[in-house]
C-alpha cells in the first residue's frame, strides 16, 4: 500500500460545512480507503466522520492535504479531484 498525498482548495463561500462535509464521508466510506485531510503541518482527521471534518473549522480559501491509502495512483487522483468538486459550493 502506497500513501498518495494531494492538495485541495476550500472554495465554498461557507467553509468546509456539513453539506461537503457528509459529501466526503459518503465518498470515502463508499471507496473503503484509509483518507485523512488537515491543514498542512497541522494534525489530519480520519476523513470518515463528517463531525470530525468540521471540528477543524476549516474557512474559505485554506487549502488542506489530504492523503490516500491505496495501491493505485489513479484512484488515489479521482478521490481527490472528487473531495476538490465537493469543495466549490
Amino acid at each position: 500500500m502506497s500513501v498518495f498525498t494531494h492538495e485541495v482548495e476550500v472554495l465554498d463561500p461557507i467553509g468546509l460545512h456539513a453539506r461537503p462535509a457528509s459529501q466526503i464521508v459518503k465518498l470515502v466510506k463508499e471507496s473503503e480507503l484509509n483518507v485523512e485531510i488537515g491543514r498542512p503541518g497541522e494534525e489530519f482527521v480520519k476523513a470518515k466522520s463528517a463531525l470530525m471534518l468540521m471540528s477543524l473549522k476549516i474557512k474559505t480559501g485554506e487549502k488542506l492535504t489530504l492523503t490516500v491509502e491505496t495501491t493505485d495512483e489513479a484512484k488515489a487522483a479521482d478521490i481527490a479531484a472528487q473531495i476538490q468538486e465537493f469543495l466549490k459550493g
